[in-house]
């Protein structure tokens, strides 16, 4: 019996082409894009589920705040701190620790003389490989950490370094301005990893075992040891311990709290400090801090946007289905009425339609599979995630493509087979079938809640767009693309002042290089550190400003375009200018002046250690000029509001980064002659750099992924509804043949007959308008809450998104409205 309905099911599809086709185009494109959804929401939700003892394994971190109120948070502690949870708390079945540094590692594999410049390198602790998922494929599997020169890779990197060479047991060089003093570190390739997933927020290309570092840094193996430190040794980690009991974590929170807060007294720091301790599988979605430095911690509430995207692009290609298989259930009335009259019930009709459903849906279905394997290399590069075919054909997804094949089936299908299966033989049989009003309006609300979805995402996705645009599109990053940021400071980088100078004569040799400056690194993420100083305006009043400062050179306001609206910018050749200061529009509106009134104030700074805030007492103040007044701009993210700003031309003694305006259209060619500049006048220093805008996108790469996202699956979802509108639409001018015969015979025009078809469509989008644009409205505006700097909700944005859909509209069922206005009547009325 059942494979009789399968039989039967397929015959009527293979009957119906044109029908099946837009229905499953309408079902594969919605299948596909619910799955690429469900991929990235199941990687989100599952990160940091794989390593070992990821439901017991904590981390810690820390917030502190400073005098001036701003708190910042990072996951770092005091070297040794685990070491103390575990000899003071039982069940601590494991305690891990490594450290990295921001600026890149030089590695040289000698023997060919291969070197690679990576940040992706940790410092670790032997007892990492038992904590972290770190999937050994060839080397020791048990211990490969244990010798002290140890280094383990990942398989990308021993392809990138080795090519096919074995890397096992081969030797490397290893070198750090900061972490080996720019000297060269001997190490042997003991194991190499599977490449990690992107859902581990330890994801390094390199491992290399902590104590290789010991003749750099003094008695290091105690301060890793050390059951407690003082805080004063400045050697900070990132650390994990697995416990298994949940209730000590409150407790080892208190005391380490109470040891931290007996350090500050100690030393008499004027900051408050708060240890904080997560599980890792929390850290992801935290909304405290971030917890990791490669990319920002993620946001749940987007998990749910996703979720719910997905959701109503199905709803929207079930309607498709459901508004074009009643619509053709017309031609079928016969046949259903013969088979009653022969017996067939109404539940096995039923169960006819139903099986037509599931195999039109499943047809759809493998379309889709086919459509995310072909396109999933662009979703990876849309998401920065790592998917492949085996994420797809896994067993727990498998089991979500069958459970949406059934609901979508039970959605789309249902409603169809209730209203065919329940057609009255005698009626159909004398051929007076008509729809009833009932079913006409019913399949009139659905397109309008399509309507409503597509004007809903489209608008969605403009205010998203404009928000990101408004971010990026910054006074630092006006001419991001062009702006090359190349790394150069460090305590031991490539630092006197007269190769600095010696370079930069060089590069601006080159008539089509524009400027080129030094400054701290920008935009300032929340992990780069402190660049707050006291300030104070003597000529003003006596009160003390905790500020930040920007430390560039002359030409600093010039290379970024910086607006001057009071006073003058730095001139290289008054050696008065090198204490002298720009303010931003902020600092003038804290001062209650005018950026007239602030040029030629006084301002008074304590020098400073390493740029910090800290006071050298050995060092009297630095007394300098107010010389001009600079338009506000966000050197910050724009979730944060621009504060006071100095800006100085002498550059900070380690944060450093060279910035050079490259012309337009030859990035490559220039960047180039960069590096032949830069490895003639810096010989042993890696030469690495980046574009400004990558900085930017990566501060907001949430919001970016989102907005990317977004666009794509409105778009899809809009597709998806213009496929089920021109399907209806042909349906609607077959049925309304007589109708539109008898208008033109009696003198109407092909014009009011278009109207006369249109009109239906333009009634659903006003009302879909009316509940759509409200409901845009509120979830846009409570997203942009969390940002300080807003893109206007104007009428302009509202109306363009139901102008859009309206064009869309009009071009998806006007052909076949025009099509049936410009027909001959003498044929419409033959009809039937």
């Amino acid at each position: 019996m059942i494979l009789n309905y399968f039989l039967l099911a397929f015959r009527n599809i293979t009957r119906q082409r044109g029908y099946a086709i837009v229905n499953m185009l309408g079902l594969a494109v919605g299948l596909a894009s619910a799955l690429f959804i469900l991929l990235y929401v199941k990687d989100e939700l599952t990160y940091d589920t794989m390593h070992p003892y990821a439901s017991s394994t904590y981390r810690m971190g820390y917030i502190v705040q400073s005098p001036n109120g701003e708190t910042e948070g990072a996951p770092y502690a005091p070297a040794g701190w685990d070491n103390y949870i575990q000899a003071n708390y039982g069940g601590i079945k494991g305690i891990a620790s490594y450290t990295s540094w921001g600026m890149p590692t030089s590695l040289n594999y000698v023997a060919k003389e291969r070197i690679v410049l990576t940040e992706d390198i940790i410092w670790a602790e032997p007892s990492i490989m038992n904590l972290i998922y770190l999937p050994v494929l060839q080397g020791d599997p048990k211990n490969p950490l244990k010798e002290m020169n140890s280094l383990v890779l990942t398989k990308a990197a021993a392809k990138e370094l080795f090519g096919d060479d074995d890397p096992i047991n081969k030797p490397l060089t290893l070198s750090h301005q900061w972490a080996t003093n720019g000297k060269n570190v001997e190490m042997v390739v003991t194991a190499v990893i599977d490449d990690l997933p992107s859902n581990s927020h330890v994801n390094p290309k390199y491992i290399a075992n902590i104590l290789a570092l010991k003749p750099f840094i003094k008695d290091l193996e105690n301060l890793l040891g050390t059951a407690m430190g003082d805080g004063n040794n400045g050697f900070w980690t990132q650390s994990y311990f697995v416990c298994e009991d949940e209730k000590k974590i409150p407790l080892i929170t208190q005391d380490l709290q109470k040891r931290a807060n007996e350090i500050i007294a100690k030393n008499n720091w004027n900051i408050k400090f708060k240890p904080v301790i997560k599980k890792i599988t929390d850290i992801h979605f935290d909304k405290e801090m971030d917890w990791t430095i490669d990319h920002k911690t993620a946001d749940i509430n987007y998990v749910y946007v996703f979720i719910t995207i997905a959701a109503l692009i199905l709803i929207v290609a079930c309607i498709n289905y459901i508004n074009l298989s009643t619509a053709k259930s017309a031609g079928r009335a016969r046949e259903i009425g013969l088979r009653k009259t022969f017996g067939g019930v109404r539940s096995q009709l039923f169960f006819q339609f139903m099986m037509e459903s599931f195999l039109l849906v499943l047809i759809s279905a493998i379309i889709a599979l086919l459509l995310v394997v072909f396109f999933i290399p662009q979703f990876n590069n849309l998401t920065g995630k790592t998917f492949s075919i085996w994420h797809i054909l896994n067993s727990s997804m498998l089991l979500i493509i069958l459970a949406i094949i059934l609901v979508v089936t039970l959605l789309a299908g249902s409603y169809p087979a209730l209203f065919v299966s329940g057609f009255e033989p005698a009626i159909v049989l004398k051929g007076k079938f008509a729809f009833r009003k009932g079913s006409t309006i019913f399949r009139q609300f659905l397109t309008t809640l399509q309507f409503v979805v597509a004007v809903t995402l489209l608008t969605g996705t403009v205010i998203i767009v404009r928000q990101m645009d408004l971010l990026k599109n910054s006074k630092l990053n006006e001419a991001g693309k062009q702006i090359v940021s190349i790394r150069y400071g460090g305590f031991n980088g490539p630092a006197t002042n007269q190769q600095f100078l010696s370079f930069k004569n060089q590069v601006l040799a080159d008539p089509e290089i524009e400027t080129m400056t030094i400054g701290n690194h920008l935009p300032r993420l929340d992990f780069f550190g402190p660049i707050n100083m006291e300030m104070q305006f003597p000529d003003i009043n006596e009160e003390k400003h905790q500020w930040f400062q920007l430390n560039g050179d002359y030409d600093f306001p010039k290379a970024f375009n910086l607006k001057i609206i009071a006073g003058r910018d730095f001139d290289p050749k008054n050696l008065a200018d090198s204490s002298a200061v720009l303010l931003n529009q902020s600092a003038i509106n804290a001062l209650h002046i005018s950026p007239q009134e602030a040029i030629g104030k006084a301002i008074v700074r304590p020098d400073f250690i390493m740029g910090y805030s800290r006071r050298d007492t050995t060092k009297a103040p630095v007394t300098g000029l107010v010389i001009g007044v600079v338009e506000d701009f966000a050197y910050q993210s724009m979730r944060k509001k621009i504060e006071p700003l100095a800006i100085s031309p002498k550059p900070h003694t380690v944060d450093r980064i060279i910035y050079v305006r490259l012309p337009a259209g030859k990035m490559q060619e220039k960047i180039g002659s960069l590096e032949m500049t830069w490895k003639k006048t810096f010989p042993g220093f890696g030469f690495d750099y980046w574009f400004v805008d990558e900085v930017f996108g990566n501060m907001y790469q949430n919001e970016t992924k989102v907005a990317a996202l977004t666009k794509q699956f409105s778009w899809l979802a809009i597709l998806i509804t213009c496929v089920g509108l021109y399907g209806l639409a042909s349906f609607m001018s077959a049925q309304r043949t007589k109708e539109i015969g008898i208008r033109k015979s009696m003198g109407a025009s092909s014009g009011q007959i278009l109207f006369l078809l249109l009109k239906v469509f333009a009634k659903l989008l006003i009302i879909a308008c009316l509940i759509a644009i409200p409901v845009a409205y509120f979830f846009s505006s409570r997203w942009l809450e969390s940002f300080v700097y807003r893109t206007s909700l104007s009428v302009l944005v509202f109306s363009g998104a139901v102008g859009l859909i309206a064009v869309i509209t009009l071009i998806t069922v006007g052909y076949e409205s025009l099509k049936a206005s410009l027909s001959n009547p003498v044929k419409a009325l033959r009809h039937e």
